[in-house]
């Protein structure tokens, strides 16, 4: 079985759950990690979540922010992990949706397609304004 883990710093990764649990329904392989809420250390957090989670096929964890605490301690604690855990950071919504609705073991390569896919879900309305009036999808 594929899981997720979408951890972030604050309740951003509850409010990501609370969108695709609105888009995709209820997905009982989908995990969610907060830090920084309460006294509890980001080391603490992650080994815990990743005991609560248990066994997987494949894990794909969803950092908030590259180069950011929650990303770092995720990364150093699967680092030397021989299990199939696949590390995104600086995830958006299209991105989450495209992979957990795939809801496969994916390669790094189709993993890193999606990522590109996701990339261009971000657009900039205000230039189509400016070209198509009343028209922006």
């Amino acid at each position: 079985m594929v899981k997720y883990l979408i951890a972030s710093h604050g309740r951003f990764s509850e409010g990501t759950v609370s969108f695709l649990k609105i888009m995709t329904g209820e997905k009982e392989n989908v995990y969610t990690l907060s830090a920084f809420l309460d006294d509890r250390s980001i080391q603490d957090l992650v080994k815990d979540k990743l005991k609560e989670i248990g066994e997987f096929d494949q894990l794909i964890v969803f950092c908030d922010i590259h180069g950011g605490s929650v990303a770092q301690e995720v990364f150093k604690q699967t680092a030397s992990d021989d299990r199939n855990i696949q590390i995104i950071a600086g995830y958006n919504l299209a991105l989450v949706m495209d992979l957990i609705l795939k809801d496969s073991v994916l390669s790094k390569d189709d993993i890193r397609e999606s990522i590109e896919g996701a990339k261009n879900a971000m657009v900039y309305l205000n230039d189509i304004k400016q070209t198509h009036d009343d028209e922006l999808f």
